[in-house]
């Protein structure tokens, strides 16, 4: 095999994400400019929704083929990754309030339950049909309560205000253009870097369970991740803090409800003494001191960060 092309491919699907993503944050500011809804809400919702597909089709694929392991540790790694690696970098480059703290205690909230649940279905060692169904009804769930905050947030009228204009039907046209081919490149692009990411890891000598946990964890979360650098840049933050809380409870619920649907998924006793301990540890992280502060602060996102490294190399050297 020659070994340029990967490496050509992979760069090419860094540069469809990176592309990608600038349009998809584009139409998102816009979709909360015009509704008048927070940025977080959008986030939450329509943007983690969109981002989380990569982790949700890795993982249904990895359970119908007969990788389980691929299956929970893509779920599982990407909140990590989310939490320790993404929100981490983003919130230590850039500190900051938590716009509309009602919302993100509802959502952290419902975060922090989810985990737990997910710890308490996984404590028997084994994810099956009635957990799976136990895990869309949560997913149901966050919906459900999202679309009673949109409708709230509609009816209010000082939020009502904030719509200073309505669309015209080329803005809407273009943005929805933007938002279409925005995440189809994110997600063509994540989808190589994937790919070509996994065959040099493997060729390379990186077990499976290293490679889901990290690599294919870090590339299903690279929609994620150019999301969040591409609404830093741009000034709309919270559209990242509101994506990450989402993908988060999506990852937990819908991606491990939807796959397990397909084949039970045997939760071995390496991730139940490391992996979901570490991911309930960077949910706490990230939701104790945003409730208590009510905004991020460079300490707490450079604990993330430390952590995150930490753990990744504890893989290495668990493997080695």
């Amino acid at each position: 095999m020659d070994w340029t092309v990967p490496y050509i491919m992979f760069l090419l699907g860094l540069v469809m994400l990176l592309k990608g993503g600038d349009w998809f944050v584009d139409a998102s500011v816009w979709t909360a400019r015009v509704t008048g809804l927070p940025e977080v809400i959008i986030g939450a919702t329509i943007v983690s929704i969109a981002t989380t597909l990569p982790e949700l089709f890795v993982s249904i694929i990895a359970s119908y083929e007969g990788h389980p392991d691929i299956a929970i540790g893509n779920a599982l790694g990407s909140v990590i990754c989310n939490t320790g690696l993404i929100l981490g970098v983003t919130t230590l480059i850039s500190p900051s309030r938590i716009i509309n703290p009602r919302i993100f205690c509802l959502n952290g909230l419902l975060l922090a339950a989810y985990g737990l649940f997910f710890c308490y279905l996984a404590a028997d060692g084994m994810i099956g049909k009635t957990d799976s169904a136990l895990l869309l009804m949560l997913f149901a769930v966050y919906i459900l309560t999202n679309i009673m905050v949109i409708k709230y947030k509609k009816t209010d009228a000082g939020h009502r205000e904030e719509i200073s204009t309505r669309p015209c039907l080329q803005d809407t046209v273009k943005n929805l253009a933007k938002f279409l081919v925005g995440i189809t490149l994110v997600l063509l692009g994540a989808n190589m870097l994937v790919e070509y990411g996994s065959a040099i890891a493997l060729h390379v000598g990186v077990p499976e369970r290293v490679i889901s946990l990290t690599l294919i964890a870090l590339g299903t979360s690279l929609p994620e991740l150019v999301t969040a650098f591409s609404a830093l840049i741009k000034g709309h933050k919270f559209i990242s803090m509101g994506n990450i809380v989402g993908a988060n409870i999506l990852n937990l619920s819908f991606v491990m409800g939807a796959s397990s649907y397909f084949a039970d998924i045997q939760v071995k006793p390496h991730m139940l003494y490391l992996d979901l301990p570490v991911t309930v540890l960077f949910i706490a992280l990230l939701f104790v001191p945003c409730l208590i502060k009510k905004k991020t602060s460079r300490p707490q996102s450079a604990l993330m960060v430390s952590i995150y490294a930490a753990y990744v190399l504890l893989l290495g050297y668990m493997h080695l």
